[in-house]
């Protein structure tokens, strides 16, 4: 290859590579994506938020014997490792966003008022924030407005579909390895149990709705209108879609590694109290 055609080939080359990678998500963008978005803050509450709902149904009659249930916690702390989870919803968002789209998208998140409501959302997912959200569940649907909005925003995040999604794989996956351990040599009755899911398949997504909803109007509880509907504005961007169902994907990714985990966690503590 002569020298002109050399220069012409590495010219060309330098210019592909270039222009492939010109549009990917730095690292100090994602990093201060996760972090100003609320995704560290509210991953990290994950495991409390389990043990949280855990002990509240067990208040209500669960008859689980103390070192059963202390072990289920323990199994719940090492299944669901919030490093593990924001590592696995960081590389969805790096694969999906590019450095312009995370300008464009921290443009908001820095703004004061992408503050205050990343603020109110991190705030929600506090197993003290879940508890006063229960416990003022009447009076946050008597306000009809504010459901209104939360509708709006349960469906642009497809919330609902998302954690249907979740509940079925973890339901599955619990059922299986619990009736495995204990029963290792009867073949798993998955079809029978399948139809029973589905039987109250409406039910469980009407719940599910509904209790999203109660989330996300508790969460926005103490703002204003004007200021719900710049949320809204900014959730209907292609970008902010993009990057929420990236985000959503991740999450969703995340938590099917940790219940997968939790399931052959419980299957061995059933086990051990069963005997």
């Amino acid at each position: 290859m002569n020298k002109k055609m050399w220069n012409l080939s590495l010219f060309i080359i330098t210019f592909v590579s270039n222009t492939v990678f010109a549009g990917d998500i730095t690292k100090s963008s994602l990093d201060q994506l996760m972090s100003l978005s609320g995704l560290n803050k509210q991953i990290t509450e994950y495991p409390k938020m389990v043990n949280a709902g855990m002990n509240e149904a067990r208040q209500m009659g669960a008859k689980i014997p103390k070192d059963e249930f202390d072990a289920m916690q323990v199994a719940v702390q090492s299944s669901f490792k919030p490093s593990a989870m924001l590592a696995v919803i960081s590389a969805k968002i790096k694969k999906d966003i590019s450095e312009p789209d995370a300008k464009e998208l921290l443009t908001w998140y820095k703004s004061d008022i992408g503050r205050v409501i990343t603020k109110a959302e991190e705030d929600a997912t506090t197993p003290t924030g879940y508890q006063n959200m229960i416990s003022q569940a009447q009076s946050l649907f008597a306000d009809k407005e504010r459901l209104n909005y939360a509708l709006k925003i349960e469906s642009l995040f497809n919330a609902t579909d998302m954690a249907m999604k979740i509940q079925n794989r973890t339901s599955l996956a619990v059922y299986s390895a619990i009736t495995q351990s204990t029963n290792p040599y009867k073949p798993i009755e998955i079809a029978e149990f399948k139809k029973q899911m589905a039987a109250q398949e409406e039910k469980m997504r009407a719940n599910m709705k509904q209790f999203i909803v109660l989330s996300f109007i508790y969460s926005y509880k103490d703002l204003d209108f004007a200021s719900i509907e710049k949320y809204i504005t900014f959730l209907e961007k292609d970008k902010t879609k993009k990057f929420n169902q990236s985000t959503m994907y991740g999450i969703e990714s995340a938590l099917m590694d940790s219940v997968d985990k939790l399931a052959a966690s419980l299957a061995v503590v059933r086990k051990k109290f069963s005997n």
